[in-house]
């Protein structure tokens, strides 16, 4: 493959452009779901202008598959064929990459200010056209690599709209047919690319005012972290001003480890540190907490039942003034097996005003 260099400014260009994307060892062969299997291998998509095509490439080394990271003596890359686009590739510009839980390619494009997605319909058993919608700029992105959660993943589509001043995202689940409003952007801008967090997805772009400049910085709000693993002990600063919610837990801890929190208080504003909403499990932590110079302190709230816990020894300093609640426990630990948990030992320190809500 030879290509005649061109170098750009962001904007409204239609030069060769390439997509990459994590996808299968195969196309079409699932396996066992697994992220490894779906998503641990190199692909990438490209306009060909000279053949007016679409064509579709796959990292290998010495003719095998390549599983992203490992070590590599002969790596190239390798065709597989994809079925032809309904429009000329001349017309079309932003081609965007992903592959979702089938193991099959999706790809999107702008076309004369319009958006189209490309998919595969098990219902059908072939690929079918998403859209087209008012928009430019289109992005893809299969969110499992970055909420690390196969069973659940999807493949999003991010654009522009028309006038370029709003961010859009569409979901594969709904079709890509609802347009949700992600952001509203202070002047024209263009759209880049979506790239993978840690628990988040990243959208990059520039205004139109400054196109060299990456002006445009969004951020999805963040994937939950599903606790299968271990949790460590995590310590947290705190912000100077604001609301303050470091750790929530949103799921059974199972056999796992919590570990034990260290968090540093605000200096002022509401500080709820540690939210547990499910069972514990068969786990023990524990916490020493610092508390905010002033208002409200909620350290421990537990909603459901502890299981068969020891929930470790709590060491907690008062505010000088506000509200101080200290623990809520809302299931009854009265009864049985409530005698075979070790609730701990509490250490507390009253505030010098205000009011004090111990348990």
């Amino acid at each position: 493959m030879k290509f005649k260099p061109q170098i750009s400014r962001r904007g409204k260009h239609y030069i060769a452009e390439v997509a990459l994307a994590r996808g299968p060892r195969e196309m079409a062969v699932t396996g066992s779901g697994s992220f490894e299997e779906l998503f641990g291998y190199a692909w990438m998509a490209l306009f060909d202008r000279g053949e007016r095509r679409l064509r579709l490439f796959q990292a290998r080394d010495a003719g095998v598959p390549w599983a992203i990271g490992a070590a590599a003596s002969a790596l190239e890359w390798v065709e597989v064929p994809v079925p032809a686009l309904p429009h000329d590739t001349k017309e079309l510009r932003h081609l965007g990459l992903a592959f979702d839980q089938s193991a099959r390619h999706v790809v999107a494009y702008e076309r004369a200010g319009e958006v189209w997605v490309r998919q595969w319909d098990p219902g059908s058993g072939q690929y079918v056209m998403r859209g087209p919608w008012p928009g430019v700029d289109p992005v893809l992105i299969m969110d499992a690599e970055a909420g690390y959660y196969t069973p659940d993943s999807d493949v999003l589509l991010f654009h522009l709209n028309a006038d370029r001043k709003t961010l859009i995202m569409r979901a594969q689940r709904e079709l890509y047919n609802v347009a949700h409003a992600v952001e509203a952007l202070p002047e024209e801008a263009f759209l880049d690319q979506a790239i993978a967090l840690p628990y988040q997805i990243e959208l990059l772009g520039s205004l139109a005012s400054d196109p060299v400049t990456a002006g445009v910085v969004v951020r999805t709000d963040l994937y939950p972290v599903r606790t299968d693993d271990a949790l460590g002990s995590p310590s947290v600063a705190a912000p100077a001003t604001g609301l303050y919610w470091p750790v929530v837990i949103v799921q059974d801890l199972g056999s796992d480890l919590v570990g034990s929190a260290s968090l540093s208080a605000p200096g002022t504003g509401v500080y709820i540190p540690i939210v547990i909403t499910e069972d514990l499990g068969i786990e023990s932590f524990g916490a020493q907490m610092s508390a905010p110079a002033t208002g409200d302190l909620h350290p421990v709230v537990i909603l459901k039942d502890v299981g068969l816990n020891s929930l470790g020894s709590t060491q907690v300093n008062a505010p000088p003034a506000g509200t101080y609640s200290l623990v809520v426990v809302i299931q009854d630990l009265s009864q049985s097996p409530y005698g075979v948990d070790q609730i701990g030992a509490a250490q507390l320190a009253a505030p010098t005003g205000g009011s004090y809500d111990v348990a």
